[in-house]
């Protein structure tokens, strides 16, 4: 499919962030003087700082010739991570929740280490002083780095995924699921609003960008349809994930009135009633090392649908239904997470995994504490910090409750109890 005809003369405004919160960074940044405020913003100096001297690999560094026979050197490439080659060679052995370790040698860790960075130097530029010199290298390190991937066409990558998750010396292999490997260009997408005012970020990169997004969701539109993965018989957390990436880039690629579109997005009232048991059990995460890697994971997609589906207009349909009283098994499901880290058996939900980081939590309890107004998980998240969970990600752009003013709020707070 071509991707690239029919591109609509995009504005040059910023609608963003869509996940994070303008208000709340600005809460945030008048903080500056908090003991813990500053400790974290001289810890995201540092990263910074570090990132500044860094070097980038992109799509088209290719070390594996062999399977670019047919692949254009633009175009992304990564393997199944959890299949494992048999016999003959061909990659057929799945073992559930194993990576193998071959994954490393292609483009998936360079989109992971790559959108960290974008994300962490904008977020360094939005909390420098005017008067640092160092703040503009911070978005000129940001710009250089989405330039180079999404917009240079020496190292941009293709609007696709045609070779996402493939399968080594598999023909037939449905490679589907490779959407999952693009859920951090919602971090990418969000960090542009930090950086939109910097005098590197021009005008004609943000509507090129827009441009790369609008071919990117097109593809989308003829791999997916708005059930894909989601149905009485199967759905999983790739389900949920697609359905905050085409979220993000209908925001972002001026494609609003998808949002609440039916043959566009699968209203999330349909999804949840599907995924979650009342009592808060996901059937279809119920798989080896399921807290590790599924159980927590589909809940993480539902808190960043629930962040940016809360800033739209009290017209969004899904946020109507999430901010309702009774929204099926959601809550429930995030309940066993806080019972469980207040010590109660949560073996009925979840098999546990001796490694898995419990702070991992607090990237879905603090996003829910904020999107429906709720003290019960802001206090375990504040647990969660007390006993060192450190991440700049939630405390650098979610504020404790206690610091937003919820009446400018009115039309957004959770109605649940």
């Amino acid at each position: 499919m071509d991707t690239t005809e029919d591109i609509p003369d995009f504005t040059i405004s910023d609608t963003g962030p869509y996940m994070m919160n303008m208000t709340h960074l600005g809460i945030l940044k008048s903080k500056k003087d908090d003991p813990f405020v500053s400790e974290e913003i001289a810890r995201l100096i540092l990263v910074a700082d570090d990132l500044l001297l860094q070097n980038f690999e992109y799509v088209t560094d290719k070390d594996r010739p062999e399977i670019l026979i047919n692949v254009d050197r633009n175009d992304y490439v990564s393997l199944a991570r959890y299949l494992w080659p048999d016999s003959s060679g061909a990659y057929t052995n799945e073992r559930s929740g194993i990576t193998n370790p071959e994954i490393y040698n292609y483009d998936r860790p360079k989109l992971a280490r790559i959108s960290n960075a974008i994300f962490y130097l904008s977020l360094a530029y939005f909390y420098t002083d005017t008067e640092d010199n160092t703040r503009d290298d911070y978005a000129r390190k940001a710009t250089e780095l989405i330039t180079n991937w999404f917009l240079n066409d020496e190292t941009k990558m293709n609007p696709n995924l045609n070779y996402a998750q493939i399968a080594l010396g598999v023909d037939d292999r449905d490679n589907s699921q490779g959407i999952i490997d693009t859920i951090d260009f919602i971090k990418v997408i969000d960090s542009i609003s930090l950086i939109y005012d910097s005098r590197y970020w021009t005008h004609d990169k943000h509507i090129e960008l827009k441009a790369w997004f609008y071919s990117f969701s097109k593809w989308i539109d003829s791999k997916y349809n708005s059930s894909s993965f989601c149905d009485e018989g199967w759905c999983n957390n790739v389900s949920t994930w697609l359905d905050a990436q085409k979220t993000i880039y209908f925001l972002f690629t001026e494609q609003e009135d998808r949002l609440n579109s039916r043959s566009s997005i699968q209203p999330i009232q349909e999804k949840i009633l599907l995924q979650f048991t009342p009592e808060g059990r996901q059937p279809f995460e119920d798989r080896f090392r399921s807290q590790q890697h599924y159980y927590y994971y589909n809940l993480s997609g539902h808190m960043t649908i629930a962040l940016m589906r809360k800033q739209r207009p009290e017209s969004d349909r899904d946020w109507q239904f999430l901010n309702s009283p009774d929204f099926g098994g959601l809550k429930p499901s995030l309940d066993v997470i806080v019972n469980y880290l207040q010590g109660e058996d949560a073996s009925d939900f979840f098999s546990t995994s001796d490694g898995f980081d419990n702070c991992r939590y607090l990237e879905i309890l603090k996003p829910a504490a904020i999107a429906f107004d709720h003290q019960k998980y802001e206090d375990v998240s504040k647990q969660l910090m007390f006993y060192e969970c450190s991440n700049l990600d939630i405390s650098l752009t979610l504020p404790p409750l206690e610091w937003i003013d919820t009446t400018e709020e009115p039309e957004t707070s959770s109605s649940f109890e």
